[in-house]
Protein backbone atom coordinates (compact mmCIF):
# COMPACT_ATOMS: atom_id res chain seq x y z
CA UNK A 1 0.00 0.00 0.00
CA UNK A 2 1.40 3.35 -0.78
CA UNK A 3 2.15 5.93 1.85
CA UNK A 4 1.48 8.70 -0.20
CA UNK A 5 -1.97 7.59 -1.28
CA UNK A 6 -2.89 6.56 2.26
CA UNK A 7 -1.56 9.88 3.93
CA UNK A 8 -3.15 11.67 0.86
CA UNK A 9 -6.68 9.95 1.14
CA UNK A 10 -7.36 9.52 4.91
CA UNK A 11 -6.64 13.57 5.32
CA UNK A 12 -9.15 14.06 3.06
CA UNK A 13 -11.13 11.89 4.82
CA UNK A 14 -10.37 12.96 8.33
CA UNK A 15 -11.55 16.94 7.24
CA UNK A 16 -15.03 14.72 6.02
CA UNK A 17 -15.85 13.26 9.49
CA UNK A 18 -13.95 15.50 12.17
CA UNK A 19 -13.76 18.89 10.37
CA UNK A 20 -14.97 21.01 13.73
CA UNK A 21 -13.09 19.35 15.92
CA UNK A 22 -9.44 19.23 14.32
CA UNK A 23 -10.00 22.84 14.15
CA UNK A 24 -10.37 22.75 17.88
CA UNK A 25 -8.44 20.44 19.16
CA UNK A 26 -4.70 20.81 20.45
CA UNK A 27 -4.39 16.80 20.29
CA UNK A 28 -4.81 14.00 17.66
CA UNK A 29 -7.04 11.71 19.20
CA UNK A 30 -6.44 8.27 18.03
CA UNK A 31 -9.14 5.39 18.61
CA UNK A 32 -8.22 1.59 18.60
CA UNK A 33 -11.22 -0.87 19.09
CA UNK A 34 -11.01 -4.43 18.55
CA UNK A 35 -12.15 -7.53 20.39
CA UNK A 36 -10.61 -8.52 23.70
CA UNK A 37 -7.01 -9.74 23.41
CA UNK A 38 -7.05 -8.52 20.10
CA UNK A 39 -4.07 -6.75 20.42
CA UNK A 40 -5.58 -2.76 21.32
CA UNK A 41 -3.12 -2.10 24.31
CA UNK A 42 -0.12 -3.64 22.56
CA UNK A 43 -0.34 -1.74 19.30
CA UNK A 44 -1.46 1.34 21.47
CA UNK A 45 1.92 1.10 22.96
CA UNK A 46 3.73 0.62 20.19
CA UNK A 47 2.86 3.63 18.46
CA UNK A 48 3.27 5.87 21.28
CA UNK A 49 6.18 4.69 21.76
CA UNK A 50 7.67 4.61 18.40
CA UNK A 51 6.45 8.54 18.05
CA UNK A 52 8.06 9.53 21.26
CA UNK A 53 11.27 7.88 19.97
CA UNK A 54 11.56 9.20 16.79
CA UNK A 55 9.39 12.54 17.48
CA UNK A 56 10.98 13.30 21.07
CA UNK A 57 9.33 16.36 20.85
CA UNK A 58 5.83 14.81 20.84
CA UNK A 59 3.62 14.37 23.48
CA UNK A 60 1.87 11.57 23.34
CA UNK A 61 -0.28 9.95 26.22
CA UNK A 62 -2.36 6.92 26.15
CA UNK A 63 -5.70 6.33 27.39
CA UNK A 64 -7.50 2.89 28.15
CA UNK A 65 -11.16 2.58 28.56
CA UNK A 66 -10.38 0.04 31.03
CA UNK A 67 -9.69 3.33 33.84
CA UNK A 68 -13.46 4.19 33.18
CA UNK A 69 -15.25 0.70 33.79
CA UNK A 70 -18.15 1.33 36.94
CA UNK A 71 -16.61 0.95 39.84
CA UNK A 72 -20.39 -0.14 41.86
CA UNK A 73 -20.95 -3.43 40.51
CA UNK A 74 -24.75 -2.64 41.37
CA UNK A 75 -25.23 -0.50 38.80
CA UNK A 76 -25.00 -2.41 36.16
CA UNK A 77 -25.39 -3.83 33.30
CA UNK A 78 -25.59 -7.56 34.51
CA UNK A 79 -26.15 -10.74 32.95
CA UNK A 80 -27.57 -14.15 34.36
CA UNK A 81 -25.11 -16.78 33.84
CA UNK A 82 -26.53 -19.72 32.28
CA UNK A 83 -23.99 -22.09 33.67
CA UNK A 84 -24.04 -20.82 37.39
CA UNK A 85 -27.52 -18.89 37.74
CA UNK A 86 -26.18 -16.18 39.28
CA UNK A 87 -26.19 -12.19 38.19
CA UNK A 88 -22.74 -11.36 36.76
CA UNK A 89 -21.34 -8.11 35.70
CA UNK A 90 -21.34 -7.82 31.55
CA UNK A 91 -17.27 -5.33 31.29
CA UNK A 92 -18.51 -6.79 27.31
CA UNK A 93 -21.25 -4.20 27.51
CA UNK A 94 -21.06 -0.13 26.59
CA UNK A 95 -22.90 0.32 29.52
CA UNK A 96 -20.55 -0.53 31.81
CA UNK A 97 -18.51 2.37 30.86
CA UNK A 98 -18.74 5.39 33.01
CA UNK A 99 -19.06 7.59 29.60
CA UNK A 100 -19.66 11.08 30.70
CA UNK A 101 -16.38 10.79 32.74
CA UNK A 102 -14.29 9.84 30.16
CA UNK A 103 -15.62 12.44 27.62
CA UNK A 104 -15.37 15.01 30.56
CA UNK A 105 -11.58 13.69 31.00
CA UNK A 106 -11.29 13.66 27.19
CA UNK A 107 -12.11 17.07 26.55
CA UNK A 108 -10.66 18.70 29.77
CA UNK A 109 -7.48 17.01 28.25
CA UNK A 110 -7.54 17.91 24.69
CA UNK A 111 -7.88 20.99 26.21
CA UNK A 112 -4.98 22.06 28.15
CA UNK A 113 -2.13 24.35 27.43
CA UNK A 114 0.22 21.20 28.05
CA UNK A 115 -2.20 19.01 26.05
CA UNK A 116 -0.41 16.22 24.20
CA UNK A 117 0.42 16.00 20.24
CA UNK A 118 -1.30 13.15 20.16
CA UNK A 119 -4.05 10.98 22.71
CA UNK A 120 -3.90 7.23 22.10
CA UNK A 121 -7.64 6.11 23.44
CA UNK A 122 -7.73 2.26 23.64
CA UNK A 123 -10.94 -0.12 24.71
CA UNK A 124 -13.91 -2.30 23.78
CA UNK A 125 -15.99 0.45 22.37
CA UNK A 126 -14.34 2.93 21.36
CA UNK A 127 -16.15 2.84 18.27
CA UNK A 128 -19.21 1.58 18.83
CA UNK A 129 -20.29 4.75 21.20
CA UNK A 130 -21.01 7.57 18.70
CA UNK A 131 -20.00 10.17 21.61
CA UNK A 132 -16.85 8.74 21.65
CA UNK A 133 -16.28 8.33 18.13
CA UNK A 134 -17.54 11.63 16.85
CA UNK A 135 -14.28 13.10 19.20
CA UNK A 136 -11.67 10.24 16.99
CA UNK A 137 -9.54 12.18 14.06
CA UNK A 138 -8.33 8.38 13.23
CA UNK A 139 -10.08 4.84 13.94
CA UNK A 140 -8.84 1.87 14.24
CA UNK A 141 -10.25 -1.49 14.51
CA UNK A 142 -7.50 -4.15 15.73
CA UNK A 143 -8.72 -7.45 14.23
CA UNK A 144 -8.05 -10.92 14.98
CA UNK A 145 -9.58 -14.34 14.31
CA UNK A 146 -11.88 -15.53 17.66
CA UNK A 147 -10.12 -18.65 18.32
CA UNK A 148 -7.03 -16.84 18.71
CA UNK A 149 -8.27 -13.94 20.94
CA UNK A 150 -9.67 -16.67 23.34
CA UNK A 151 -6.60 -18.02 23.77
CA UNK A 152 -4.61 -14.69 24.54
CA UNK A 153 -7.58 -14.08 27.02
CA UNK A 154 -6.76 -17.72 29.04
CA UNK A 155 -3.17 -17.12 28.97
CA UNK A 156 -3.17 -13.49 30.04
CA UNK A 157 -5.85 -13.80 32.51
CA UNK A 158 -4.11 -16.95 33.91
CA UNK A 159 -1.05 -14.88 34.77
CA UNK A 160 -3.67 -12.69 37.34
CA UNK A 161 -4.49 -8.87 38.03
CA UNK A 162 -8.07 -9.81 36.25
CA UNK A 163 -11.09 -11.01 38.08
CA UNK A 164 -9.68 -14.90 38.10
CA UNK A 165 -6.63 -16.68 36.97
CA UNK A 166 -9.42 -19.90 37.13
CA UNK A 167 -9.26 -20.88 33.78
CA UNK A 168 -12.83 -22.35 34.21
CA UNK A 169 -13.64 -19.05 35.27
CA UNK A 170 -11.89 -17.28 32.33
CA UNK A 171 -13.76 -20.11 29.50
CA UNK A 172 -17.32 -19.92 30.91
CA UNK A 173 -16.64 -15.99 30.95
CA UNK A 174 -15.67 -15.55 27.64
CA UNK A 175 -18.63 -17.73 25.99
CA UNK A 176 -20.89 -16.00 28.28
CA UNK A 177 -19.90 -12.59 28.13
CA UNK A 178 -16.98 -11.44 26.05
CA UNK A 179 -18.07 -13.77 23.04
CA UNK A 180 -21.50 -12.45 23.10
CA UNK A 181 -20.35 -8.16 23.71
CA UNK A 182 -18.01 -9.11 20.87
CA UNK A 183 -20.75 -10.29 18.69
CA UNK A 184 -23.47 -7.48 19.50
CA UNK A 185 -21.13 -3.95 19.58
CA UNK A 186 -17.38 -4.56 18.94
CA UNK A 187 -17.57 -6.50 15.48
CA UNK A 188 -19.80 -4.40 13.68
CA UNK A 189 -18.43 -1.19 14.97
CA UNK A 190 -15.52 -1.91 12.79
CA UNK A 191 -17.29 -0.46 9.63
CA UNK A 192 -16.64 2.98 11.37
CA UNK A 193 -12.62 2.19 11.08
CA UNK A 194 -10.09 4.33 8.70
CA UNK A 195 -7.95 1.27 8.82
CA UNK A 196 -8.43 -2.32 10.13
CA UNK A 197 -5.32 -3.35 11.65
CA UNK A 198 -4.54 -7.04 11.91
CA UNK A 199 -3.60 -7.77 16.18
CA UNK A 200 -1.25 -10.42 14.40
CA UNK A 201 0.58 -8.18 11.88
CA UNK A 202 3.96 -6.94 12.28
CA UNK A 203 3.98 -3.61 14.37
CA UNK A 204 7.42 -3.26 13.30
CA UNK A 205 6.36 -2.50 10.18
CA UNK A 206 2.50 -0.62 10.32
CA UNK A 207 3.61 1.24 13.23
CA UNK A 208 5.89 3.71 11.38
CA UNK A 209 2.76 3.55 8.89
CA UNK A 210 0.45 4.96 11.33
CA UNK A 211 2.98 7.22 12.67
CA UNK A 212 3.60 8.43 9.11
CA UNK A 213 -0.35 9.32 8.77
CA UNK A 214 -0.93 11.32 12.18
CA UNK A 215 2.38 13.07 11.29
CA UNK A 216 0.82 14.70 8.01
CA UNK A 217 -2.01 16.04 10.04
CA UNK A 218 -1.79 19.22 10.82
CA UNK A 219 -3.62 18.73 14.13
CA UNK A 220 -0.84 16.34 15.26
CA UNK A 221 1.82 18.94 13.58
CA UNK A 222 4.12 20.54 15.90
CA UNK A 223 6.41 23.22 13.87
CA UNK A 224 -6.17 9.94 4.31
CA UNK A 225 -10.26 4.39 1.07
CA UNK A 226 -10.45 2.40 4.29
CA UNK A 227 -7.46 -0.30 4.31
CA UNK A 228 -6.35 -3.20 6.02
CA UNK A 229 -2.76 -3.51 7.22
CA UNK A 230 -0.95 -6.82 7.75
Amino acid sequence: MNYEFCVGFLHSKFKTHNSELIMLNRSFVVGLAGGSAAGKSTLAQALADYLTTTTPHRGVEVISTDRYIKQDRTQGPNFISPSTGEPTFHFNHPDALELPRLLADLETRTATDDAPSVLLIEGLMVLHLPPLREKLDLRLFVELDADERALRRLLRDMKGGRASTDPEFIARYYRESARVGHALYVEPSRVYADFIVRGDADFARVVPLLATIIRANPVSSSDATSGKLT
